[in-house]
């Protein structure tokens, strides 16, 4: 179920957003998916790009997950706290990648995310329709996430972990928060060798986790 996949570029480039386009979420929620040139790019679901706005040494560059590719780019998902929110078309970009380790999901592979990490999950779906979908919800959420066929909404992790049973998967991705990853490891029973991707939010500052003492987060020190 799972291939490491290869990619054409790994350098840095100057560019630029081509397109912005508004996306609406359960629970009132606001995205934008935004079109990056950068047409020579290859990558599969799960890896991802450093993104720094043009706006001097102090802008930090940030990880966004690789949404879709087109003839002249690729799209990523800003949510309203990200850098790239306020992003216009023309917007000046300092991009790398892609990084991280591409999946491969297939027809009996289980997505797993919640309200609020859809658009972490949606490079599955965009490579693999057919993929079954559960999505950890608050009871609000439920009539929007009901409109997809292909969605199953819980409110609970004990509804997810049954549910998962239920559907005995041939692999499972999850894209949701590390303190409902911890909950759903107390609570779900997995089988021993069944393909488990794990792409959780967490805060770093480089994306990669290479010197493993980032405090670019930390309030004590200036800029990090």
């Amino acid at each position: 179920m799972e291939e490491s996949m290869s990619f054409k570029n790994n350098t840095i480039i100057e560019t630029r957003v081509l397109e912005v386009r508004e996306l609406g979420g359960p629970g009132k929620r606001r995205w934008r998916e935004i079109l990056v040139e950068y047409p020579e790019i290859s990558f599969g679901p799960g890896q991802f790009v450093m993104i720094r706005k043009d706006c001097g040494p102090t802008c930090w560059a940030y990880p966004y997950m690789l949404q879709r590719s087109t003839d002249r780019g690729f799209t990523v998902c800003a949510v309203e706290n990200s850098s790239l929110y306020e992003a216009e078309a023309g917007t000046p970009l300092v991009v790398w990648g892609a990084n991280g380790r591409a999946v491969r999901p297939g027809v009996d592979t289980v997505v797993l995310s919640q309200s609020a990490t859809l658009f972490l999950a949606a490079p599955f779906l965009e490579a693999e329709p057919r993929c079954r979908q559960i999505v950890l919800c608050d009871p609000a959420d439920r009539n929007f996430l009901e409109s997809s066929p292909s969605i199953l909404p819980v409110e609970s992790v004990e509804e997810m972990a049954r549910e998962l049973e239920l559907a005995r998967p041939g692999a499972v991705v999850a894209a949701l928060n590390v303190s409902v990853l911890l909950e759903l490891a107390a609570a779900w029973n997995r089988p021993e060798n069944l393909p488990f991707d794990v792409f959780a939010a967490t805060k770093i500052s480089c994306g990669v986790g290479g010197c493993k003492s980032c405090y670019l987060h930390s309030r004590s020190i200036r800029l990090g």
